[in-house]
């Protein structure tokens, strides 16, 4: 009888916690690492990792896969880049609880502000839907045989639409309607969930331009709900504030609930050129502080493909507010069409805005927004010729007005062609400033959204092999710690995210001389036909989830990963 499972020998271990690396087999059984050492005994599987790394497997602690990962139980492309734990319900989004008559505006709420296609919600989550409560859509994920291990946060805005309705993206809650939801989030929180999230972000529009519910809550509302997430005794709070951070805020949302808070997102060039530097230094302030506090950042540039059907990287310009309230692309095509938006346009992008309130005190913002346009560039054309050739440099070609030369090319496209546009944390000099500070958790991979204009769930290859190997700005200790340890504590995963005898065999083989993420490909296997950006991973030899390894075969591995102060609740 063999002693293990499963045995890795002759790998470099890099154990998450930030520790040296070192030589080390790895023994598993019963989906558990039970051995670490030299010498190990029989096993029924043995991988040669000789030149390889051995790491825990990767915690992804922002993505929206809450539809995908019901049609999609893999949870793609996450696990292909070593992701074995990812948490959904971010920015307080999701998909419950939903009462059968909301479900078309949570459908609609999802294709705006995060970018999914509308038909391939509908044929992917099916009719009628599975669930209705929270409770139901947990008990539905544990029955799913999942590919990798999935958390779950509560999100503020399927909670509003079920106790107000269409009327969360109008108003205030009363009273009353603060109550039913505080008591919807603590009910969440005893079934599991690791945490309530929110946002109060300006770019998170929904259907018909309305902002998306949670917006619409007061801040009484979102202390009222934070002492129903301290009343669970676990979990955390994540505050989505878009690009101004609320330093009070966040103290006000710890202080009541005594629990973690988690904003998104600290970017290089969210409030201008060098904005991140005093975010890093008042986030220092606060943890000397002892508050448990964290900022969340990325390692990837923010961009964009998007087309003018949906041009969401505009949702925030106050010239695109008749964009916004369009009902149909006819209604979006006459808009482009209209001489008076264009004009008003050309205004905000030459930084002349009397007439937007929006602009007034935004100068630093609008600074990065008009550099943001000044480099977007096409990238989807039947003319190939136009192919990432910047719009600046066409438009002076032609001596026509880039606003007028995009407009008109989108609608000869039939709003179809792309473009594609970095919105922030471009200058790399400032984001490997944003890397350096340990503190930062590294998240906004975004997996499940956005998925025909962005993949940056291929962030962990990203970091490895751009970071660490091409431009050394973390060692790779510390980089597998910020992928594993580090998002895995603050999120209270304390069973994830280390390689140490006991727990789970979440484990990722990689080549540290190949580690990287794939070039951006499109492909057209979303529900529906429709399509999404993908990227392969470089250098992942293999990847463990909870002892089984993944393959090209859909596999039971992973687990809903239910986190209670009380067990026996």
């Amino acid at each position: 009888m063999s002693d293990f499972d499963l045995k890795i020998t002759g790998g470099v271990l890099i154990d998450g916690t930030g520790s040296p690396r070192r030589q080390a087999d790895v023994g598993v059984k019963d989906g558990h690492v039970v051995a670490i050492g030299d010498g190990l005994g029989s096993a029924r599987q043995t991988l040669d990792a000789q030149g390889l790394v051995v790491a825990p497997g990767f915690v992804d602690i922002h993505t929206h896969y809450d539809a995908q990962v019901l049609w999609d139980s893999e949870l793609t492309v996450s696990p292909w880049h070593g992701v074995t734990t990812a948490v959904l319900g971010n920015c307080g989004f999701g998909v419950a609880p939903t009462r059968p008559e909301h479900r078309d505006l949570i459908l609609r709420t999802l294709e705006r502000v995060e970018g999914m296609s509308l038909s391939a919600l509908e044929e992917g989550l099916g009719s009628p839907w599975p669930f209705e409560t929270f409770t139901q859509y947990m008990d539905l994920l544990e029955r799913t045989p999942l590919g990798i291990n999935v958390a779950v946060m509560v999100g503020h805005t399927p909670v509003r639409l079920w106790v107000m309705g269409d009327e969360a993206t109008t108003r205030a809650a009363t009273a009353t309607e603060v109550a039913q939801m505080r008591a919807l989030v603590r009910e969440a929180m005893d079934v599991g969930a690791v945490g309530f999230a929110t946002s109060v972000s300006k770019v998170h529009v929904g259907y018909a331009g309305r902002p998306v519910p949670s917006r619409l809550a007061d801040f009484a509302e979102m202390l009222e709900i934070a002492r129903a997430v301290g009343e669970s005794g676990h979990g955390l709070i994540h505050y989505n504030v878009g690009r101004e951070p609320l330093w009070h805020a966040y103290e006000q949302l710890h202080e009541v609930s005594g629990r973690p808070v988690v904003w998104t997102s600290l970017l290089a060039g969210s409030l201008g050129p060098g904005s991140h530097r005093a975010q890093l230094e008042q986030a220092a302030q606060q943890r000397l502080r002892g508050l448990p506090i964290h900022g969340q950042g990325a390692c990837r540039p923010i961009q964009f493909e998007f087309d003018f059907r949906s041009p969401v990287v505009f949702d925030t310009w106050a010239s695109f507010e008749a964009v916004r309230q369009a009902d149909d692309e006819a209604q979006r095509r006459a808009v482009y069409s209209d001489p008076e938006f264009r004009a008003r346009l050309k205004r905000q992008v030459a930084g002349r805005c009397p007439d937007d309130a929006w602009f007034a005190g935004k100068e630093a913002e609008g600074d990065t927004r008009r550099a943001s346009f000044r480099e977007m560039v096409v990238s989807g054309a039947t003319d190939t010729s136009l192919l990432e050739r910047r719009l600046v440099d066409l438009a002076q070609e032609r001596q026509v007005d880039p606003v007028d030369l995009m407009l008109d090319l989108a609608l000869a496209s039939n709003l179809q062609m792309r473009w594609r546009i970095a919105l922030l944390n471009f200058d790399e000099t400032e984001v490997s400033e944003i890397l350096a500070d340990p503190h930062v958790v590294l998240g906004l991979g975004d997996g499940g959204a956005h998925m025909s204009q962005l993949c940056d769930a291929c962030h962990p290859t990203y970091l490895l092999g751009h970071w660490v190997r091409e431009r050394g700005a973390l060692s790779l200790e510390e980089a597998v710690r910020r992928l594993t340890s580090h998002p895995a504590d603050v999120f209270g995963l304390h069973d994830r995210g280390r390689v140490a005898l006991g727990l789970p065999a979440d484990l990722v083989v990689f080549d540290p001389e190949r580690v990287d993420a794939g070039p951006l490909e499109r492909v057209y296997d979303l529900p529906a036909g429709q399509d999404r950006l993908i990227s392969q991973a470089i250098g992942i030899e293999a990847v463990f989830v909870n002892g089984q390894r993944l393959g090209s075969q859909p596999q039971a591995a992973g687990r809903l990963l239910r986190q209670r102060s009380n067990p026996a609740v």
